[in-house]
């Protein structure tokens, strides 16, 4: 131990072990290199045109993504291998989050993602209408549900789609901000007339209940407002209101109000009532693009960043418009603005028994 490092003396057998330790390793490093060398080459040797193709696709849509878009619809389809006119596959889940909400569902159109749940609070209703409650929408995202989001849900400048300032003019006008989104499907949904506001009265003039429907997006892959909408829509179609007991004082201007837990301590919504909703008057939204005086339904998050603009038609399942949301600066013919009305009265009629308009859930 007092000798320097350089003339330490290792002990007896040590020689022989440190040896074939060292042999082994370079043996296991060997065994590995080759282990990769044949796979790299196999994998490789079986279709190069393919790796070459798909690297030469990638580049193209780098560096001229219009161009790329338009060589696909000049043989009328997308790079997704749709149709002009067809939509992606729309998945929606039910009770999802069953535990603390007392509604819930995930709804996945494509690769977009939303989770919408519904929680509830007592308020006190305003004086015009003292039988009524209240409705409020957020919409929740963030860098995990894509790369064009910073971490306070904004839009990141040059990430997709531009700056949310200069939304709603020129190209790539299409991808709109968040919080314009959470706004329109608020707007939507009061303005349906889907809630009857007057059932979520408990105590005339002292409580109501105020519906608090929170939109989580869990993946951005384009139309979001389309996820956003359909989410909020099939949750409240699962929304259960709980039993309450009401402690109602005279001489007093408030109202004591208890939730009666159901049998069923995982499920908030157990033994309750479903939420009244005019089912006639739910809102279907279609959001369709404009490229080169084309229509392209329900596009994706990379056709986003690069159409002329976009047109959102909601309708009700009675066929009524309930909305309509432009954005860009494209003019639009009286012939394109009634197919995109027609198609989404077809998209009202094809989401019908999915969003639940038919007793489904």
């Amino acid at each position: 131990p007092d000798q320097p490092w350089p003339n330490a003396t290792l002990p007896v057998g040590t020689h022989s072990y440190v040896a074939y330790s060292l042999v082994g390793l370079a043996t296991l490093k060997g065994v590995c290199n080759a282990t990769l060398y044949y796979y790299r080459r196999r994998f490789t040797a079986v279709s190069p045109e393919y790796n070459t193709m798909e690297e030469s696709i990638e580049t193209l849509r780098a560096l001229d993504p219009k161009g790329v878009l338009r060589s696909f619809i000049s043989k009328n389809t997308r790079p997704s291998g749709r149709q002009h006119a067809a939509a992606r596959t729309t998945t929606i889940v039910p009770s999802v989050v069953p535990r603390n909400t007392y509604g819930s569902s995930l709804v996945k159109l494509g690769e977009t993602q939303v989770l919408a749940a519904v929680t509830l609070l007592v308020g006190v209703p305003r004086p015009a209408s003292p039988d009524d409650g209240d409705i409020v929408v957020t919409l929740t995202v963030g860098p995990v549900c894509g790369r064009a989001y910073n971490i306070s849900g904004r839009i990141i400048e040059g990430a997709g789609g531009g700056a949310p300032e200069n939304a709603g003019s020129g190209p790539a006008a299409s991808r709109a901000d968040p919080s314009s989104i959470e706004s329109h499907i608020q707007r939507v949904v009061r303005t349906s007339g889907v809630v009857d506001l007057a059932g979520l009265g408990i105590v005339s003039g002292k409580a109501a209940w105020r519906l608090n429907v929170g939109c989580v997006v869990l993946n951005d892959a384009g139309n979001l407002f389309d996820a956003g909408l359909l989410g909020c829509m099939s949750a409240l179609v699962n929304t259960r209101l709980p039993r309450t007991q009401v402690d109602d004082k005279a001489g007093q201007s408030d109202a004591m109000v208890r939730v009666v837990a159901g049998e069923d301590a995982d499920n908030c919504g157990s033994g309750g009532v479903k939420l009244k909703l005019n089912i006639d008057c739910m809102p279907i939204p279609l959001t369709i693009g404009m490229f080169d005086d084309k229509l392209l339904v329900d596009p994706d998050d990379e056709e986003e960043d690069i159409l002329d603009g976009t047109l959102t038609v909601v309708v009700n399942l009675a066929d009524g418009i309930v909305s309509m949301d432009k954005r860009g600066r494209t003019i639009m013919t009286p012939e394109q603005l009634a197919a995109c009305v027609h198609m989404a009265r077809g998209r009202g009629k094809e989401l019908r028994d999915i969003i639940g308009g038919d007793g489904a859930f």
